[in-house]
Formats: structure tokens, C-alpha cells, sequence
């Protein structure tokens, strides 16, 4: 087993340097096919980097590897400096790919990381999380539900794509692609992110033995229920950011009051019963809108997580 790095060039600091991705690559001892992890896409979510350094402390330790697995810990790193979910320029970087070699600084990025990327694999995971006070458990699906289910742990989202992902522009191409969520808030160890993604090895015959989690998870046809405050207030949440994954009742999951008045502004409120906690936030804290203030999806059924 060997361990390359190697770094991509993209723009122009004022120092007169080039913001670098750094990428490194991971080659097994016997022949196989090559999957790429990257996490970093926004600045305000490093739980999912930390999972990366962890995923390549384990692959160093495997003695079965097979094929190559490129990893790019920190894929924004103008986003990352700041800690910011939007860019310096005020973009997205996952609402912008396949990007542009010119112009905006986050369609450079772009340009750079699917162009890298796409050399090598048309296998990537794009690795998310939460954030200190923002939970998620989830993963998008593009087309390949049991490739996404590979990952284990996480509900399986489809017809759920939004346009500008890396994963739907990899899946545009012909690709394969899955968008994983999971941790924040109280939930700030990255081991379920490293698990999943040698999960995701073992499914393509790259690591051997058994995939670790559950047997299967939830699958979900786009009935999510996503809310966006309209107003500035002091946002309750019903249920902690501990409890992303598992069932919640009918009826309220957050508040909105006024800071000033103490009047009630808004309240999200789900009416059927059988919904999956997607999205928390710790509570109480100040939120405005266009902030995620919570997500409940409903599950259609269950999916088998291969190789368990």
C-alpha cells in the first residue's frame, strides 16, 4: 500500500500564491477499481473532514486493499479559512459545479475539483455533516439507491437532487455519486463517517468482510417536509440534535418567537404520524431566514444496506 499527495492550483491569492486542493491518493496492494471521498464543501461543516484524516489512518492499517481511493479532505479552502457555509464571494460551492475555469472564484474551485476527480473515478462520495449547532442524518441518492445504501447508517433520500451538486453533475456525466449527512450538534464524533465510508469500499470489493451498521435503512421518495424561516426570531426546537434518524411524533418541531414582543411568529408542525427527524438545530438560538430550521422526512420503505 502506498500514499501519494499531490496538490491542484486554482486562482490567485493576494500574496501572489494559488489556492491549493490538496488530494491524496491511496493504492492497494492488489488490483481494483478506484472510488473517491472528498468532504469540506462548505466551511462551516469539518466534522466530515476530520472522518477523511480518520478514513486514511484506517486504509494505512489495511493489509487487503484493493484498487485506489483518492481522498480530498478540505475541497473548499477559501470557504473552510472563514468557516462559513457560503463563500468569500458570496457562492455556494455546491451550487455551482461543474464550474468554470475563469471567473468566480468558487466556479474555479468547482472546475478544479470535478475536473481532478473525474480523471481518475466516476465513483465519488461527497462527504457532508453538520455543523456545532446543526444536526443531520441523511444521504442523497443520484440514480444509484443501493450504491448510496452501500454507506449504511444513514435514510436513503431520492428524487431529491438539486441542480449545481457535485454528485448530480457526476451523475450527469454517467458517474455514480452519493451525498452523505450525518452528525452536528451533539453528535460530533466522526466514526459513523469513517465507518460508512469503508462500508462503502467493502461494497466495491475494494476492503473484505462484512459492512458494519444496520441491515437496512429507511428509503425516502422525496417526501420531505423542509422548514425555512421567513422571519428573524428565537428558534425552539422540540427534540434535540441527538435524536436525527429516529421517528418523531405528530405535531409540533419548532417555534419561532419574536425576541422583542415574545410573540409566537411561526410554527412548523407535522400532521401524519411516521416521520424521520432529518435536520435539528440546538435550541434555543436565533435564526432568520434562508437558516435551516428543521427537516422531517417520511419514509416509503426500507432498503437493504449490501453487504451485511
Amino acid at each position: 500500500m502506498t500514499v501519494r499527495t499531490w496538490d491542484v492550483p486554482v486562482g490567485r491569492r493576494a500574496d501572489g500564491e494559488p489556492w491549493r486542493l490538496r488530494f491524496l491518493e491511496v493504492t492497494g496492494s492488489r488490483p481494483g477499481p478506484t472510488t473517491a471521498f472528498i468532504s469540506g464543501i462548505f466551511g462551516d461543516k469539518p466534522l466530515g473532514v476530520l472522518a477523511l484524516w480518520g478514513l486514511l489512518r484506517r486504509l494505512e492499517t489495511a493489509e487487503d486493499l484493493g484498487g485506489t481511493v483518492v481522498l480530498c479532505p478540505a475541497a473548499n479552502p477559501p470557504a473552510l479559512e472563514v468557516g462559513t457555509r457560503i463563500s468569500p464571494d458570496h457562492l455556494y460551492l455546491n451550487r455551482v459545479f461543474p464550474g468554470a475555469p475563469a471567473g468566480f472564484l468558487t466556479n474555479q474551485v468547482a472546475a478544479a475539483l470535478i475536473g481532478a476527480l473525474t480523471e481518475r473515478t466516476d465513483c465519488v462520495v461527497d462527504l457532508h455533516s453538520g455543523t456545532p449547532t446543526m444536526a443531520l442524518w441523511y444521504s442523497y441518492d443520484y440514480g444509484n439507491p443501493e450504491f448510496t445504501a452501500s454507506f449504511g447508517y444513514t435514510p436513503v433520500v431520492y428524487n431529491f437532487a438539486q441542480p449545481g451538486q457535485l454528485c448530480k453533475a457526476i451523475a450527469d456525466a454517467g458517474g455514480t455519486a452519493a451525498l452523505v449527512e450525518f452528525g452536528g450538534g451533539a453528535l460530533g464524533d466522526p466514526s459513523v463517517g469513517v465507518e460508512g465510508c469503508l462500508n462503502v469500499l467493502r461494497y466495491r470489493g475494494q476492503l473484505g468482510g462484512r459492512s458494519t451498521g444496520p441491515r437496512t435503512v429507511p428509503l425516502i421518495d422525496g417526501d420531505v417536509s423542509l422548514y425555512l424561516p421567513s422571519q428573524v426570531g428565537v428558534l425552539t426546537s422540540r427534540y434535540p440534535t441527538a435524536e436525527v434518524g429516529r421517528p418523531i411524533e405528530a405535531g409540533w418541531v419548532a417555534r419561532l418567537d419574536c425576541p422583542a414582543t415574545g410573540e409566537r411568529l411561526e410554527d412548523f408542525a407535522i400532521e401524519r404520524t411516521g416521520g424521520l427527524l432529518m435536520l435539528a438545530n440546538t435550541s434555543p438560538m436565533m435564526i432568520g431566514p434562508g437558516d435551516f430550521g428543521s427537516v422531517v422526512a417520511f419514509p416509503s420503505g426500507e432498503i437493504a444496506v449490501p453487504n451485511t
